[in-house]
């Protein structure tokens, strides 16, 4: 189910900071991250201008919270895909990049929040916590797939630009659609799209 369907549209049960969240979530799939404000959210939820501070000083420390989430999914996601194929590091950093792909395109308002340029001018230990954790899963599965064999001349550090950077930018470009039976065709390019950037099919029909 998207975050959309998932968010509270109102706060009822005393939790306002999940209640902004969830509902800065509805706000950016259905108006962009630009429509998205403090006040906006105070009178969506019923609640004074002045409370939403008491949790966040401003949208940018929301996006924030919003982008720590998000990149502590992200990796759930990606890690999670790995776990459901075999050990060979090819197969399973293919299923990675399809996994951030299925995420981002499923969850585009955390996906949004992760990108935001604002993020680069906050300073926030628990964000950078987040992404750095996951930038590290990334980095140990595209090393491992280096090991057994892909772009072994390619410096290490080049080589994981470009294999994250593929399912990002593609990331964008998909999540642009608001017309659900067109994602739906776009995520049947996700293998395809991830197959270029880490090949596996010779390997598993070799096998």
């Amino acid at each position: 189910m998207s975050e959309a369907l998932q968010a509270a549209s109102s706060y009822h049960h005393g939790d306002l900071r999940q209640a902004m969240l969830d509902r800065a979530a509805v706000v950016i799939q259905s108006k962009g991250i630009e429509a998205l404000s403090l006040r906006g959210l105070a009178r969506d939820l019923g609640v004074s201008h002045a409370a939403p501070n008491r949790h966040f000083k401003n949208k940018t420390h929301l996006l924030t919270a919003m982008a720590t989430d998000g990149y502590t999914r992200l990796k759930e996601a990606t890690l999670t895909a790995a776990g459901t194929v075999t050990d060979d590091p090819w197969v399973r950093l293919n299923a990675m990049g399809q996994g951030y792909l299925h995420w981002a395109l499923d969850n585009p308002a955390s996906f949004n929040a992760i990108m935001h340029p604002d993020l680069g001018f906050y300073d926030n230990p628990e964000l950078d916590h987040a992404l750095q954790d996951f930038r590290k899963s990334i980095y140990d599965a595209v090393a491992a797939s280096q090991t057994a064999g892909r772009h072994e001349n390619v410096p290490l550090d080049i080589l994981n630009i470009f294999t994250i950077s593929v399912p990002m930018g593609a990331a964008k470009m998909l999540a642009q659609t608001n017309n659900p039976a067109e994602l739906q065709k776009n995520k049947g390019l996700i293998a395809d799209l991830i197959e270029l950037v880490v090949p596996i099919r010779d390997r598993t029909h070799s096998k």
